[in-house]
């Protein structure tokens, strides 16, 4: 920023500590900084209808595309997203039946966009070129009434390294509030509301043959995917909003236009998406994330030592976190700009500090939950009401919601066709975080409006997404494209929290510094560069510096069960040259170098420890505390048991499988313990049942 006059000096300082307006190039950038592929430059009129609803938005769109590949482009390909709602026939209904996250549309109050023009900037006019595709139908019975994607075929091919730029004219319509994106009131929350550029992908990119648009249609459970690009936005909206708006990126300038409208010019690099939001009623706090403050010298060099880096790589930034809440949450303002502040800092902490200036946190109104817990860039909605068994908690919505800027708002990945790799690795992360931030912390538990305490956040990591396991067999694995995934309970199981518990199992394996390492280098490696499941596996193969192809073909890839339990010792006992045996049985499927345990009343201990063997099978290295005596023993692989001989002479009084519950992924704990039926063990062994059905029933109200 240059100083012209010392009037314009002091204006422009006033802006700045009010919070409302940043210099030009506010935003950081951080070492790895998107390459830009794409520049929208867009304006838009949101217009009341007769009901002074926020219902239509007008557009003018200059969109810049630069061709980095070594193709020549014949076509271009956009995503119309609003048409998902245009009516019951498209993609997006016809599989979700209407209803998102037990969010029901509205039959007649539809949203849609229309494209009235569009040309290439000093050349052809491309309207009439315009046609609606539908690239993931089978191409004997595309759906021809979903209009979510078009195709545009170029008069002139754009060769590598040119741009081509296009000016778009377009209306768009907004449905009552559902699947993120409406209005209802005075509220407007606008997602994937303009026509946005699909992905061009070389050939060999997520197993591409050929090179080609990456532009599916918008399905009832995928979210999105587009390329990193720099955002200049002007809404020009009533001036019933003035002060009560907030979208992606900082301010640039505000202006009253003497219409009885008001005019905001946002801006934002190194982002793949843009939305905003409007309500009358929106109370606006803005506080900063001050690094200096909220990061203690010792928390920074414990991150330092962790992943062997200097202090300042490591060090996070200040951010300007503005809260848009309604009125009747007034009293919970310091919670959400808690929660903030701590995703901000631990996320940072573990992945990288977060490179925007601006953070912006949505607070639907009632009747708008449609809305709640979604993320854009640098722009999340939070949720305070009843959610999914969590009433008046905004704590793990926001933490969850902001790491979608790391997963996803980032690294980019492929939401459509692997979605594990963001909402999965935000449900693993998102648990970490929270125990992290909050520790021995409780956070409250309202179940039907019945206060029933605290429940610590310990309890919650990660056991809350065992539930997952005890479903039966899987229809598919975690590494499915969204549309082909049986159904959407199989989708929200593999996306969500059979991933999380994957990475908890992985975590437990391979311990807990070697994970954090490589969360880290997967995410720095990978910042702004669309990784797929591929690049996420070399990643850990490399840090863990061993093959875990059998950890991820089977957990990732494959569908099988994991279940290893403890045959009665005492019913099994066989006597072999003077001794016993325990046998350690596979149920499932699936198998796993699971370490076991034998104890004895005097407190000595024959432990096998276990790593993965050629072809499937286990190697165990025994060591008996007693004698000393080490050996070796395996496992085979496809066998369903094992034995392991002990003294026959010494009481065995407990015998278990995966002593210290590395493999979370087990389908039952309550079988990996066998305990002599004397004394307290019978005692002991109830307990752990109750336990489990306990941690069951504690899922059902407080999974997130």
């Amino acid at each position: 920023m240059k100083r012209r006059s010392t009037r314009i000096f002091l204006a422009i300082t006033f802006l700045l500590v009010a919070g409302l307006v940043r210099p030009e190039g506010g935003e950081a950038q951080s070492e790895n900084v998107a390459r830009p592929l794409v520049w929208y430059r867009i304006e838009a009129l949101l217009k009341l209808d007769q009901a002074q609803r926020p219902v239509e938005i007008d557009g003018r769109e200059q969109l810049t595309w630069l061709n980095e590949t070594t193709e020549e482009v014949k076509e271009l390909q956009f995503h119309l997203y609003l048409n998902a709602f245009r009516n019951e026939r498209s993609t997006f209904f016809r599989e979700s039946g209407g209803n998102l996250r037990g969010e029901f549309a509205s039959p007649g109050e539809w949203g849609g966009i229309d494209i009235s023009q569009m040309k290439i900037v000093g050349g052809a006019d491309l309207t009439s070129r315009i046609t609606f595709i539908q690239p993931d139908d089978p191409p004997d019975r595309p759906n021809k009434d979903d209009q979510t994607v078009i195709s545009v075929p170029l008069t002139t091919p754009v060769k590598p390294g040119e741009k081509i730029t296009l000016e778009i004219t377009f209306k768009s319509r907004l449905p009552r509030v559902y699947a993120r994106t409406g209005y209802w009131g005075s509220f407007a929350m606008v997602g994937q509301w303009f026509p946005k550029l699909g992905v061009f992908e070389p050939a060999g990119k997520g197993g591409r043959a050929t090179a080609g648009w990456n532009c599916h249609q918008f399905h009832a459970n995928s979210e999105f995917y587009a390329d990193f690009g720099e955002y200049d936005v002007r809404l020009t909206v009533p001036a019933i909003y003035r002060g009560r708006i907030g979208a992606t990126g900082y301010l640039r300038a505000e202006t009253a236009n003497g219409d009885g409208t008001v005019t905001y010019n946002f801006h934002q690099a190194n982002v793949h998406d843009f939305a905003w939001t409007v309500d009358t009623k929106y109370q606006v706090y803005r506080r900063k994330f001050a690094a200096d403050l909220e990061v203690k010298a010792a928390e920074l060099a414990a991150a330092a030592r962790r992943f062997n880096l200097p202090l300042e790589q490591v060090a996070l930034r200040d951010v300007e976190v503005t809260l848009l809440l309604q009125p009747e949450h007034q009293a919970q303002v310091d919670r959400h700009f808690r929660a903030a502040f701590n995703a901000i800092k631990h996320f940072g902490l573990s992945y990288g500090q977060y490179p925007y200036d601006t953070l912006t946190i949505v607070d639907p109104p009632y009747n708008a939950s449609g809305a709640e817990g979604m993320e854009y860039p640098t722009l999340i909605t939070a949720g305070t009401r009843w959610r999914a068994g969590l009433d008046q908690n905004p704590e793990a919505v926001i933490v969850h919601e902001f790491g979608h800027q790391y997963w996803q708002g980032l690294v980019a990945s492929n939401e459509f066709e692997e979605s594990w790799l963001d909402e999965g690795f935000n449900t693993w992360s998102t648990a970490n975080v929270l125990q992290q931030a909050y520790g021995d912390d409780r956070l409250p538990i309202n179940v039907f409006g019945i206060n029933w305490g605290y429940l610590p956040v310990a309890l919650r990591h990660p056991y809350e997404n065992r539930l997952v396991t005890l479903r039966g067999p899987f229809n598919d694995p975690i590494l499915t494209p969204v549309w082909k995934y049986y159904d959407t309970l199989s989708y929200n199981f593999n996306s969500y929290p059979r991933t999380g518990l994957a990475l908890s199992t992985l975590e437990r394996y391979l311990g807990e510094e070697t994970m954090a390492r490589l969360m880290r280098t997967y995410h720095q490696r990978w910042r702004y560069r669309h990784p797929t499941s591929s690049d996420f596996f070399q990643v850990a193969n490399e840090v863990a510096n061993q093959d875990l192809r059998w950890f991820f073909d089977q957990y990732v890839r494959g569908t099988g069960m994991l279940d290893y339990e403890v045959i009665d010792a005492e019913a099994d006992s066989h006597t072999v040259a003077g001794g016993k045996t325990v046998t350690f049985r596979r149920s499932g499927e699936a198998w796993f170098p699971v370490d076991v345990m034998l104890t004895f009343a005097d407190g000595q201990r024959i432990t096998g420890y276990a790593v993965p063997g050629p072809d499937s099978s286990i190697e165990y290295r025994f060591e008996d505390s007693r004698t000393g005596r080490i050996w070796q023993q395996r496992w085979p692989g496809g066998a369903r048991w094992m034995r392991v001989e002990y003294d026959g002479a010494a009481e065995l009084t407990r015998a278990q499988v995966d002593p210290w519950q590395k493999v979370l992924l087990d389908a039952n704990l309550t079988n990996n313990t066998w305990t002599r039926a004397s004394g307290l063990a019978p005692a002991t062994r109830w307990a752990s049942g109750a336990l489990f059905w306990l941690e069951l029933l504690l899922q059902f109200f407080i999974a997130v």
